[in-house]
Parts: C-alpha cells; structure tokens; sequence
C-alpha cells in the first residue's frame, strides 16, 4: 500500500474539509453549518500547532499535517456483530453505540428507551433545530483552541448527544465504540456532546480500536457538563493500529458538589495526543484523573492536562503513568491552576514512568500556578527503572529475570487499572495490559 501523498501546510486539509461541507455534510440545520464554518475559518488561521508552541514542543506532529487523510464518506466493509463482540466487555446489556469510520452503525448499536435520559448519535439531531445542544456545543472546548479542534468543528459529521435529565440515574453505563475498518488511509473527526443534570449520573466508556493495521486519522473531541451534585465517571480506551494517529480533546465543566472521574488508557497508535481540561467551576467539586499508558516500538503518547480550580473548596486527585520500552516516547504536562478567591483548593498531582529500554525517552512537566493563599497543593514526577530490590527478592524465590521484570511492571501498571470501579472493563484491560506487556505466561504462573 503506498503512503498518503504529503504535503507541507495545511492547506489541503482546509480544502477537504470545506469540500465536505459543500458535499456530504452540507444537508444539516444552520446552526450545524455555522458551527462548522467557524471551525472552518479557525482551522485556515491557526493551522497545525507547531514545535515552536509550548505545549507541542515534545510532539512534533508532521507526520499527521503532511499527509493526506481523506474524509471516508461511508463505513468499510466487513462491520459485523462478530467483529465487535470482543469489544462489549462481555457485558452486551450495556447500552452502546457504534461507530464505523466516523459514522453510527445502527445494526450494530443498542441504545433502548430511557426515562428522562436522551441518548442518540449526533447526527440524527443535526439537520433540525436542538436548543440545548446549541447551546452547549463549543462551551466545554472552544473551537479555537488549536488546529485540532478548529477541524474537528469543520468536520463535524457524527457522534454522540447524551443529555440526563435533573435527579436521573442512568444505571448501567454508555458504551461507545470507535471502530477503524478501512485498510487504506483516512480521517475520522468524532465529537460527543454529553450533559449531566443536576443530582444526575453517568458513567461513559468510550472505546477506538481498529480492526486492520492500515493508518488512519482519528481527532476525537468530547465535552461533558456536569451539573450540580452530579456523578460522571468516564473511562477512555484508545487500543488503535499501531500505524494510527490519534488526537483527541476532552473538556469537562462542573457545577457545585459534582464529582468527575476519568481514566485514560493508550495501549496503541503510531502517534497520540490527549488533552484533558477539567474547570471546577462550582464550589466543593471533587474530580479524580487517572492515566496509564503502555509504549514500545517507535510509539510516541503525549498526555496534557489542566485543572482549573476555579472555586473555593474543590479537590482534585491526578496519577498519570507510563511505561516505556524500545525507542518510544512518553511525555505528560499536567497543569493545576488555582484561581484568586479558590480558598481551601486541595490538589495533589502525580507522574511515574518506568523505563524499560536505554533508549526509551521520557518528557515529563508537572506544573503549578497558585494564586489563592490558603490552599494544599503538591505535585511530582518520577522516571525510573525497575527496582533492583524487588528484583533480587523474586529471584531469591526461585523466578527467572524475565519473569520477575514482567511481574513489576505488570504491577506498575495495575495500580491504575484496579481503580476504575467497573469490573468488565477491569478485566478487559487486564488482558489487554498482558498482551501489551507479554506479561500472560508469567502472570498464569504466579496465579
């Protein structure tokens, strides 16, 4: 398969996304087709971020803004009830929706009747008037925060809308599954849209996997609005080809006494970046931010986040970790902000890598800016080896090297799988954590 043709500015990515907006997204309300063409002139004034910007200075993102990842206009071939069983969890009464290429495949979705919860793919709401969805997209992430998500706003074409209604409990959580199925090049721009009421709960577990090895593209953007009291646990998994480029944006907005938790596991891609923003915009808010990611090969993951403590008396827990091997990279910029009048802020943020390979890199930035005097705020980062205590303590029990190595690092890696409360995805990236780290034989002969 020969690679996508390449070019040096973004220009051809502005010509494609304003080509689909004239043709297979042009059917949509207007306020569908504003939105989109603020995203449009935003994407022709920043373009791609640069090495020289700050925040980008450890990702070099060329090998994505050189080449030519054509919009997929319909899903690939070979989608099937099969092809996505190992995908539900085992847990197939979840309610779930699926994507194929960017699009929502109804055969393969079960989403149900829910009382006073509004749950459907975007674009079954975009060629009508919505007001509440007006009125919330583009809050929780400004179209104009980069390049990135200026095109995902051009290339807005499907996703989820997600609405619980005040006092209402969605009891078992909202699968979404991203599926990558063409083998030959394309992009993806998927945007979810969720609001949880006042005194409402949600929990999201949102999933990209591919199903060939081909590249592909995929900018996903999430926005979440959490609303008083309310309860959101969100869990992402991003499992893609390890030829795949992925960048995604999440941003979330909470209200007084809302509680937010959030775990992000990157197993696979070429090239990934995740940007997570969280404002604690209501007093006492509580959020928990959780992260591991498993690199080898050339792989390159950056992980940026930012906590904005904007009101008094809100805690925030951040544990991020990595572990790298072979010649990849890792980098984490974590980011707490505490605002004048943000009293009482409790923060504590944490980054550990392991490294497994001379020449592994790791890029690690934690950062704190306090401008309120009464506040308790820590934060630190570690990169490492493997122990050599713990290793010499196993080996005096009779284990081999090997063994030993891959049962510290599995370990590593299990303190962020063991506190995402759900027990199927627990499990799932159990094995999938195994396979990552070639770990199976050795933890079948410890068990």
């Amino acid at each position: 398969m020969s690679a996508p043709a390449r070019e040096t500015h973004g220009t051809a990515w502005a010509e494609d996304a304003a080509a689909f907006q004239t043709g297979a997204g042009r059917r949509v309300a207007p306020w569908i087709a504003d939105f989109r063409k603020l995203g449009l002139d935003g994407f022709r004034e920043l373009g791609f971020p640069a090495p020289k910007q700050e925040d980008w200075r450890f990702t070099n993102i060329a090998p994505i803004a050189g080449a030519r990842f054509p919009f997929a206009a319909s899903p690939g071939p070979g989608v099937s009830s099969a092809s996505l069983a190992p995908f539900l969890f085992d847990s197939p009464d979840w309610t779930r929706l699926v994507f194929a290429d960017g699009h929502f495949v109804s055969s393969l979705s079960s989403i149900g009747e829910w009382d006073g919860a509004d749950i459907q793919s975007l674009a079954d709401i975009m060629p009508s008037g919505h007001p509440v969805a007006e009125r919330h997209i583009g809050q929780c992430v400004p179209t104009g925060t980069n390049g990135f998500t200026a095109l995902n706003a051009a290339c807005l074409n499907d996703g989820v809308y997600i609405n619980v209604g005040e006092g209402e409990t969605v009891k078992k959580p909202v699968l979404l599954v991203y599926l990558a199925v063409r083998d030959e090049p394309f992009a993806a721009h998927p945007r979810n849209l969720i609001i949880v009421g006042d005194h409402a709960q949600l929990t999201v577990v949102e999933l990209f996997v591919s199903l060939t090895g081909g590249a592909h593209f995929t900018n996903a953007l999430t926005e979440i609005s959490a609303g008083r009291r309310s309860v959101v646990d969100y869990y992402r998994i991003q499992q893609e080809s390890p030829l795949a480029y992925h960048v995604s944006s999440v941003g979330v907005r909470q209200e007084e006494l809302s509680s937010f938790s959030s775990a992000s596991i990157n197993l696979g891609g070429a090239l990934t970046r995740n940007n997570l923003s969280v404002e604690l915009a209501g007093e006492a808010c509580t959020t928990v931010m959780n992260g591991l990611s498993i690199v080898d090969g050339d792989r390159h993951v950056d992980n940026q986040t930012a906590l904005d403590h904007a009101s008094p008396r809100c805690e925030s827990e951040e544990l991020y970790k990595a572990i790298v091997d072979d010649r990849a990279r890792s980098v984490f910029n974590g980011k707490i902000y505490v605002r004048p009048g943000a009293q009482k802020t409790d923060a504590k943020q944490t980054n550990r890598n392991l490294l497994l390979s001379k020449n592994a890199t790791v890029d690690t930035k934690p950062q704190l800016e306090i401008f309120a005097d009464d506040v308790k705020c820590t934060h630190g980062a570690t990169v490492g080896q493997l122990d050599e205590n713990q290793l010499f303590y196993l080996r005096s029990r009779a284990m081999d090297e090997q063994t030993a190595s891959q049962l510290l690092t599995y370990g590593f890696a299990n303190d962020i799988i063991e506190r995402i409360s759900l027990e199927p995805v627990r499990a799932y990236l159990h094995r999938a954590q195994s396979s990552a780290l070639h770990t199976a034989a050795a933890i079948g002969d410890l068990q």
